[in-house]
């Protein structure tokens, strides 16, 4: 029977690879196109994380929504919604909840919704018109299953709705997630591949069919023995090493084309990949937490004022059924956001 099971595990995670590897061969576009809201932190403790975490296996249903493979009997019949006061008027809300059904198989609902204000509308000769608003939501189905050996593989279906004006669109996206957790050791390694699929209906009759924001990402995260530290590395958009979205302006002399001096050194661009984080387990009721985002740093760096962006921080506190986690990342001097959390565990108070 251990045979059985090993050949199985063996064969699934060689689907799950060769599944994960296909979007590579077939050139999707990593970060671009429609709906990129889908890749937004959902979650406190995500947020505080650094905004990336695919292999951290936490008491927190929220974690689903980036990896499905982290579904776990840890988070059965949990009710968690979060607010995401994003930049400039732009908010974002999502509920995740998850159901152990035994304890091989998983369940779980997810739903995020991204409004962005209101807008100003001009016509084609730049006269102001109406304003308009302009609005994103997604629903998603996810399932998760042990696979024997310490590994589970998650996969989550998300329909996708998106609408500016009188204009909408309608997509639908899937997500496939890897994650291997040895409590012994404190050891998790996860990988997913999110937003993968394809925009069926478009804005427009004549609009261009555009893509989803396929990100592929690895991660791990280990604690310590004899200290409350948990550390976690996550390689963000493994599909796409160029990040600087050709955003470069070159000039050029009668010999030729100038150096660059504003390309990106190799070095620079493989942490503009990685996103850093650590939190600290007081007890099982209060956590800290930090992470740092060297893209986030980058991209928003200001000649006149650096700051602190690129950092995050989150704390957490649990009282009775109830968990609060907040979290405050910068972005830029005048553009950070704050997150907010309430989870509610319904399994302990149906035992009350």
């Amino acid at each position: 029977m251990t045979g059985k099971k090993n050949r199985l595990a063996t064969r699934t995670f060689a689907i799950l690879f060769s599944f994960v590897m296909l979007p590579l061969f077939a050139n999707a576009e990593a970060g671009k196109g429609a709906y990129r809201f889908l890749n937004l932190p959902y979650g406190a403790k995500l947020a505080g994380l650094g905004g990336e975490n695919v292999s951290l296996q936490a008491s927190d249903v929220n974690m689903i929504q980036v990896n499905p493979a982290l579904l776990s009997a840890d988070v059965h019949n949990k009710l968690s919604v979060s607010y995401l006061n994003y930049i400039d008027d732009a908010n974002a809300a999502s509920v995740a909840y998850s159901y152990t059904r035994d304890s091989l198989n998983f369940f779980g609902v997810t739903s995020c919704f991204m409004g962005y204000g209101d807008m100003q509308g001009y016509d084609e000769f730049g006269n102001a018109t109406d304003k308009f608003k302009a609005g994103d939501f997604c629903l998603g189905l996810v399932y998760a299953r042990y696979l024997g050996a310490n590994m589970k593989l998650g996969m989550a279906v998300k329909p996708v709705y998106s609408h500016i004006e009188d204009y909408s669109s309608f997509g639908l996206s899937f997500d496939v997630g890897f994650n291997y957790y040895n409590k012994e050791h404190l050891f998790s390694a996860g990988i997913s591949a999110r937003n993968y699929g394809a925009q069926l209906v478009k804005y427009y009759e004549s609009a261009h069919r555009q893509s989803l924001p396929f990100n592929l990402q690895l991660g791990i995260t280990k604690g310590l023995a004899h200290a409350p530290f948990r550390f976690s590395v996550t390689y963000d958009r493994l599909n796409d090493w160029d990040l600087d979205y050709d955003r470069q302006v070159k000039t050029k002399d009668v010999i030729g084309e100038e150096p660059d001096e504003n390309e990106i050194k190799a070095g620079d661009m493989f942490f503009r990949h990685l996103i850093f984080g650590v939190d600290i387990l007081f007890n099982k009721n209060f956590y800290l937490e930090a992470g740092y985002n060297h893209r986030r740093k980058r991209e928003f760096v200001l000649a006149e004022s650096r700051g602190g962006n690129g950092f995050s921080f989150g704390a957490g506190l649990k009282v009775y059924a109830f968990s609060l986690d907040l979290a405050y990342a910068m972005y830029a001097p005048v553009a950070n956001t704050f997150t907010l959390s309430l989870t509610m565990d319904i399994e302990k108070l149906r035992m009350k």
